[in-house]
């Protein structure tokens, strides 16, 4: 079984280098629903049976750039939201915001909409639903790949390890067939 992962395009969604609490919700709603910079069409050795995106809009764009076929929506492949982990008028960096919400995140502070735990149970819940399936293609965030790939290790896989994705880069992950039908 193959899988490859690709995270979607850069976003066209400048950001202030200095946000209140405020300004940065709305930049990161904004982000939500920005076009795409289209980059390269992926040229890749593997005939992908199936293609699925996180229901954001950039990955779809970005599924629809690289997969010919059907293409599966998914909210289980959503990136980890990210919300203001305080409540501040005055600005501070943007830098701040970013990293203050991902830690957050991984502490499971009140401030973040989804839990670790939580984030966990969702990107398992959606390896295990394609594990039977042979060739996927799976288009989502930089930081919810992280995730998949941990779960996809965790059952096996193995293949190009990264920590940060690339947009539009794919990463593939291999596990031999265990004879099991």
């Amino acid at each position: 079984m193959r899988i490859g992962l690709v995270r979607h395009f850069e976003v066209d969604c400048p950001h202030k280098w200095w946000m209140s609490a405020e300004e940065f919700r709305q930049w990161v709603s904004l982000y939500d629903c920005s076009p795409i910079r289209m980059g390269e069409v992926l040229t890749d050795q593997y005939i992908w049976a199936k293609c699925y995106c996180s229901d954001l809009y950039r990955t779809v764009a970005t599924a629809q750039c690289i997969y010919e076929g059907t293409i599966i929506k998914s909210p289980l492949i959503r990136e980890v939201p990210l919300t203001a982990v305080m409540e501040l008028s005055i600005r501070i960096p943007y830098i701040f915001w970013l990293l203050a919400g991902r830690v957050a995140w991984f502490c499971s502070h009140q401030s973040q909409t989804e839990t670790i735990k939580q984030t966990e149970e969702r990107v398992n819940r959606f390896v295990l639903s394609i594990l039977e399936e042979e060739n996927v293609l799976i288009v989502t965030h930089g930081f919810l790949m992280v995730q998949i790939q941990e779960q996809l290790i965790n059952n096996g896989f193995s293949g190009n390890c990264f920590k940060r994705a690339k947009c539009g880069k794919i990463y593939i992950s291999e596990k031999e067939n265990d004879g099991k039908s």
